[in-house]
């Protein structure tokens, strides 16, 4: 996507640059919405870590900001001599720089995500497009993995908004389906030897193993970590009753059960429990986890609920 008007009142990204899958998936309402949601969503995407922001490093072009002390092994080419001959001390001039904000999404594609109305599959890819593409406005460097059955698929991603045509279609194109796990895609993220950044997880977390040390990982990355909660109405209140046969996504497990509404109303305390427990555990250690329900939109979710949390601005 250029930066020149769009005089025809078309998308700004063309159509004819994504698959039939990508097409299909992200339709030109939702690109009409990205652009819209790009306008209205300022600097920045980042939460503690904003992009641009600065750091202070030896290196030629930059704007001085203080000297400290010269110790071994220091660039002989910044020392600072007018500074020896005032203070007979050997000082090395530091100086500030911009540094980009790296921002690493990981998009859960497991088969509990291919439930749902939408399925909460294309909604994540939806969620990641619409950060994806102000953290590209933004001119931060982007990390998109997603991850399912123990596999990931990767494309990393240079700065500008025209990189969101790779993005979009590698979204709908994805493999999906299979068991979740977080942690093996944390540990394979480390392989990469990233810069520590903003990792946002877009997943139902319902990982057998839980989530927990797959977020963990991402913390002993370096990362500030952001888990959204996905979650299908269906989940939240079941409007099914009477004989029905549950089926679980990520395996072979059936079994057949009435469902009555005190059955419903267990199973929805049980959910609710596992919602505080996992409340509980990321406030106790700094991971910012956040609900979303595939009945909101995705861009209105970057717009009003993660500006209200301090992760866009």
């Amino acid at each position: 996507m250029g930066d020149k008007p769009n005089h025809n009142n078309q998308p700004a990204t063309a159509r004819g640059a994504l698959t039939p899958e990508a097409a299909r998936l992200f339709d030109n309402d939702f690109l009409r919405r990205l652009e819209v949601l790009r306008l209205v969503s300022r600097r920045s995407l980042g939460g503690i870590q904003p992009a641009g922001r600065r750091g202070l490093r030896t290196g030629a072009g930059l704007e001085f900001a203080e000297h400290r002390p010269y110790t071994a092994g220091d660039d002989f080419r910044y020392l600072d001599w007018a500074a020896f001959g005032r203070l007979e001390r050997l000082l090395v001039r530091l100086f500030q720089q911009d540094e980009d904000l790296q921002v690493v999404l990981l998009v859960d594609l497991s088969a509990s995500m291919l439930t749902g109305q939408p399925t909460k599959a294309d909604y994540a890819r939806k969620l990641a497009a619409a950060l994806a593409y102000v953290a590209l406005g933004n001119l931060d460097r982007l990390h998109l993995i997603t991850f399912s059955a123990g596999a990931t698929d990767r494309i990393d991603s240079s700065r500008g908004r025209g990189q969101i045509f790779a993005i979009l279609n590698f979204l709908a194109d994805a493999h999906a389906g299979g068991g979740t796990d977080l942690l093996a895609a944390t540990v394979d993220l480390q392989r990469h030897s990233l810069q520590p950044g903003l990792a946002i997880v877009l997943s139902d977390l319902l990982d057998p193993k839980g989530p927990e040390a797959g977020l963990r990982r991402l913390q002993q990355q370096g990362h500030e970590v952001w888990a959204l909660r996905i979650e299908s109405p269906e989940e939240a209140a079941p409007p099914w009753q009477g004989e029905v046969e549950l089926a679980d996504a990520e395996s072979d497990g059936a079994a057949r059960m009435r469902l009555t509404p005190q059955r419903v109303s267990q199973y929805m305390q049980r959910r609710q429990g596992w919602i505080d427990a996992l409340s509980h555990w990321s406030v106790e250690h700094e991971v910012s986890l956040l609900a979303a329900p595939t009945s909101l939109p995705p861009d209105d979710l970057v717009l009003n609920v993660l500006r209200r949390r301090g992760l866009l601005r």
